[in-house]
């Protein structure tokens, strides 16, 4: 074969696959720039909620088994059902465009907000559990910008990022000294995140 039909075969396998790989980036940069810029439509676009509501709720799950339950041992009680029946209630509110906007903004705030609604309902003379509060948009909603300053800024906060597998990208990255895992999964063209771990304890 000659060379300049070896380089063209070597072109046409090679610029597919840059493409593929390339391609959840841009997921990530564009999550990253509807969450800074709070829209919400871009965010409800970028994420498989079912998915992500379920993985969210299993997490609260062993926040309240695991680390609530400590300290309720020690007083010979045990969580209450409303305290678990709430983890679906708070799923269902985080996992929202309004919540994982709130909860990038303000992870700090959000997740002692969850501890505190946790250790309420589980207190013992607790009778009427209260509903977690409304959340609101942290910021104005501003136009979309896939450029610009904010970009090196994203790059600094990721601890790492790489393929589990051909249809799976995992990105691991702080956001005011809070560990935040993400997972994408591609699905037909797009890739979409189908897991988001946040910490808690």
């Amino acid at each position: 074969m000659e060379a300049g039909n070896m380089r063209k075969l070597f072109i046409t396998l090679c610029v597919p696959i840059l493409v593929y790989l390339i391609w959840p980036y841009m997921a990530l940069l564009k999550l990253y720039f509807g969450l800074e810029s709070a829209n919400k439509k871009v965010v409800m676009e970028e994420i498989h909620w079912p998915t992500i509501r379920k993985g969210i709720e299993k997490n609260l799950n062993l926040f309240v088994k695991e680390v609530l339950n400590k300290n309720l041992k020690q007083k010979n009680l045990q969580i209450s059902f409303s305290a678990i029946s709430l983890t679906r209630q708070i799923a269902d509110e985080i996992a929202t465009p309004e919540g994982i906007i709130y909860l990038y903004h303000n992870p700090n705030k959000y997740a002692d907000q969850i501890r505190k609604i946790f250790k309420k309902v589980s207190e013992p003379k607790h009778k009427k559990v209260s509903e977690p509060k409304q959340l609101s948009l942290p910021i104005k909603e501003k136009p979309l910008k896939l450029e610009g300053p904010n970009v090196p800024s994203l790059w600094e906060r990721i601890d790492y990022i790489f393929f589990i597998d051909f249809s799976h990208f995992k990105a691991s990255f702080k956001i005011k000294n809070q560990s935040f895992t993400i997972i994408w999964k591609r699905q037909g063209f797009d890739w979409k995140v189908v897991l988001l771990n946040f910490p808690l304890a």
